[in-house]
């Protein structure tokens, strides 16, 4: 099983390490000479434009990292960012041109290029550019953005947390089409794998111990497939194992690694804070908490907040109210809750057991069925996510800009 999910692009799911697309015979020759002393094919070198790269990169997998040439292109700029939305997280690039403009250099750079190297280029100074990317020398740079870490956490148990990763995760994929894990931190009790159907493979814990087992190459042995896009690692640790000791990088490491390789990363927060939880709390981008109408509910909730705001400011929060209505004598008024919250709660989903029910029984995930709360579910996952490519507004040059300096 690979960690590239299946996607409609064309050719094998493993990428090429190294494409280049070029609009003239001296840099044509001068890549090809680079890339023979690579050993590296020759189709691998194109003739052709931005615009062409754009059009082949739509539909194969991108390679790890792309040359291309920006002469003949009105608005280079733009132009890098349509061709960044058609590749794979993770890609590298550098830019070859003509223009030896400082100011259009800063941009490409800010773009995520690697390098602008000013025709006629030189093939010394473009093997060097190469190497230090391969020796880890010149930065994150990408042609993207590295996935986005949401964290989920309920301030009761049974407030539907792993229900609302499941079904987020699945909606995200499904909309955006983008690529997206699910991770269950609760290595004893978690059962995000068993509502997803997959089969949990072991590892998870004993990476979390040694750091430096989490690659590439581990994430293919335990994640599982739940579909197209869409995979879920977590672990049943032996019971007899109650607590273990995790090396204070591992979840550093393992969220690296998922963002160089999923658009998402949705964690699914044991109410225990472990160290492991406060360390992904801190590295999230988002964190949503959910809750019953419960007074107890409505404490820890003000508890949580609290303790995300003091601990990652940063973080967007989104406040749910989960399975309104399942016991209504020992709730409070959402109003009463929300004065107790000091805020306003961002979503609520209403109980609806003879929806969960069917849902069970047929085995379908809670957003297939078409109720209030999948469409909650929904408005959650377009919250997270943005909207699906058919409902994405037109953007501005400002705004795809600030997409790639964020």
């Amino acid at each position: 099983m690979s960690t590239q999910a299946p996607d409609d692009k064309q050719g094998s799911s493993q990428r090429d390490p190294f494409l280049a697309f070029v609009t003239d015979d001296r840099s044509e020759a001068v890549v090809r000479e680079i890339a023979e002393s690579l050993l590296l094919p020759d189709d691998l070198v194109r003739r052709g434009s931005m615009e062409q790269a754009r059009v082949f990169l739509e539909r194969m997998h991108s390679p790890r990292l792309l040359i291309v040439d920006i002469d003949g292109s009105a608005d280079p700029i733009e132009e890098v960012v349509k061709l960044a939305d058609v590749c794979e997280l993770g890609t590298r690039f550098i830019a070859l041109g003509s223009d030896n403009d400082v100011t259009l250099f800063r941009d490409l750079l800010s773009m995520g290029a690697a390098d602008y190297l000013v025709k006629p280029i030189d093939r010394d100074a473009l093997l060097r550019s190469i190497n230090s990317l391969q020796d880890g020398n010149a930065g994150p740079a990408t042609m993207g953005r590295t996935g986005k870490v949401i964290s989920f956490i309920g301030a009761r148990g049974g407030s539907g947390t792993t229900t609302l990763v499941s079904n987020c995760g699945r909606a995200i994929s499904q909309s955006s089409k983008r690529k997206v894990a699910m991770v269950d931190l609760d290595l004893h009790f978690g059962n995000l794998g068993l509502s997803m159907g997959a089969n949990v493979h072991e590892g998870l814990a004993d990476a979390l111990q040694q750091s430096d087992r989490i690659d590439s190459l581990f994430l293919e042995r335990v994640m599982s497939p739940c579909g197209d896009r869409l995979f879920v690692i977590g672990g049943e640790e032996n019971m007899s194992r109650a607590t273990f000791a995790s090396d204070p990088l591992a979840v550093d490491t393992l969220m690296s690694e998922l963002r160089s390789i999923f658009h998402f990363v949705l964690i699914d927060i044991p109410r225990s804070l472990t160290d492991m939880a406060y360390r992904a709390i801190q590295l999230s981008s988002v964190v949503v908490i959910s809750s019953d109408l419960s007074l107890a509910g409505m404490r820890d909730a003000v508890r949580l907040l609290k303790f995300v705001r003091e601990n990652n400011p940063g973080a967007q929060l989104i406040m749910i109210i989960n399975r309104i209505g399942e016991n209504p004598k020992a709730e409070i008024p959402i109003s009463e809750f929300e004065k107790g919250l000091g805020r306003k709660v961002d979503f609520r989903i209403n109980f609806e057991p003879n929806v969960l029910l069917n849902a069970a029984n047929l085995g379908r995930p809670l957003i297939e069925t078409g109720g209030a709360a999948a469409r909650v579910i929904d408005q959650l996952a377009e919250r997270l996510a943005g909207p699906g490519p058919k409902a994405a507004p037109v953007r501005t040059m400002k705004s795809l800009l600030a997409r790639f300096r964020k």
